[in-house]
């Protein structure tokens, strides 16, 4: 663990592994690369641009199931191509997700922060970083926290199963909450000090690749895919793949 210096205080710096598995629900999945895509065909992509992935296939199943719409029935494995650096907001951090919400801050509400190239603005419950961050650390790509609002509907949702209970590995934050971490990333291995606008042929150095496309409803076929190919990282609480 390193520390980067944010004012008059230090921050916690965690370097997540080459290999890490990282679990989602894309819309669509080149917007987790490109970004968002525009009227005229291009793609956006803002300096403050999130990714949000889970330790495992089933988190985002659960916890977002409100969100989606039917017809969305994959859930997609990534893996990290390179060593990320990321915000620390788990224990022994005196910060934590709930931090966006105080003022003059490192995180902030999505919601506030410069939208740019964007159709809309960010979402006022995810956790977005400052200006200086970017400019100051653009090797900082992301932050490693605790969704409460996931967590909630997680925890309920296992107390009517036991088969998927192993793999949820819980962990804390110094907001005294409780349960698996999300992984918030940019997708590019610097973060960009400037929109991006890019075209179908751009190509960039990005942090993940996707391994492989799975039905969210195929609980055997995920289940087996993680006994075969993911090992527990406790220094992470993310899974390493394994081939």
């Amino acid at each position: 663990m390193e520390t980067i210096r944010y004012r008059n205080t230090e921050i916690l710096v965690k370097t997540i592994p080459k290999n890490t598995l990282l679990f989602r629900l894309p819309k669509n999945i080149e917007d987790d690369f490109k970004g968002v895509k525009l009227p005229d065909g291009t793609r956006c992509l803002t300096p403050n641009y999130n990714v949000y992935f889970h330790p495992n296939p089933f988190a985002g199943s659960i916890a977002l199931e409100g969100f989606f719409k039917s017809s969305q029935q994959s859930v997609v494995a990534y893996r990290l191509i390179r060593d990320v650096k990321v915000l620390w907001l788990l224990t022994p951090s005196p910060y934590y997700r709930g931090t966006k919400n105080s003022k003059s801050m490192f995180i902030k509400r999505c919601s506030t922060v410069r939208k740019g190239c964007l159709p809309r603005p960010g979402r006022q419950f995810d956790p977005c970083v400052s200006d200086t961050i970017i400019q100051k650390y653009p090797d900082v790509v992301g932050m490693i926290a605790i969704s409460y609002g996931d967590n909630k509907i997680i925890k309920e949702a296992l107390k009517k199963t036991s088969k998927l209970h192993k793999y949820f590995k819980t962990t804390k934050d110094s907001g005294k909450r409780t349960g698996i971490p999300e992984l918030v990333l940019h997708p590019l291995a610097k973060r960009p000090q400037e929109d991006i606008i890019s075209s179908e042929s751009d190509v960039y150095e990005y942090n993940y690749e996707v391994i492989k496309e799975f039905n969210k409803k195929d609980i055997p076929k995920l289940m087996t895919f993680m006994d075969k190919h993911a090992k527990f990282d406790p220094e992470t609480f993310f899974y390493t793949y394994t081939e």
